[in-house]
């Protein structure tokens, strides 16, 4: 055999080394953007679904205390009810954990927290089979209220 033919001979063992080593993180590359993607969009889904469900939370501002005293309180179990119906319209996966009047700035928001499990499809194959997705947001209220006493 010839100087020229066996490295040739060796080469192509490189290549196929070189191949083997890089096959599986360049799948594995694939997977997490394919993945990180599929997240984002899940988690945009959730993040516009509580919003909604906040908006919608705000319409259990109870009109009594607010008469009597200007004073913003949400009407509990119906508010967190409210909101939990509204974000299972727009995203079935989205379980609503909590909703309160929030102070900041000293403008009275209503703020809406849940979560969402996010499934991957590639990175199942590295065990990882999902994410738990907290989502949170602020609103203003339905009504247009945002001081106490207006």
């Amino acid at each position: 055999m010839t100087p020229q033919r066996q490295r040739e001979q060796r080469e192509s063992g490189q290549a196929l080394l070189w191949v083997a080593i890089l096959l599986p993180l360049f799948l594995a590359l694939v997977g997490l953007v394919f993945d990180g993607g599929l997240l984002w969009q899940q988690y945009m889904r959730a993040r516009w679904a509580i919003s909604a469900a906040g908006v919608a939370a705000a319409s259990e501002i109870d009109p009594d205390m607010l008469a009597r005293s200007g004073q913003m309180v949400l009407k509990q179990p119906e508010a967190l009810q409210t909101a939990a119906s509204y974000a299972r319209r727009n995203d079935p996966a989205l379980r609503v954990t909590s909703v309160s009047i929030v102070t900041q700035q000293g403008r009275q928001y209503i703020r809406t927290q849940g979560w969402t499990q996010a499934e991957t499809v590639f990175l199942q194959i590295f065990g990882v089979s999902g994410f738990r997705i907290n989502v949170e947001a602020t609103e203003r209220p339905a009504w247009g209220i945002d001081r106490e006493s207006q």
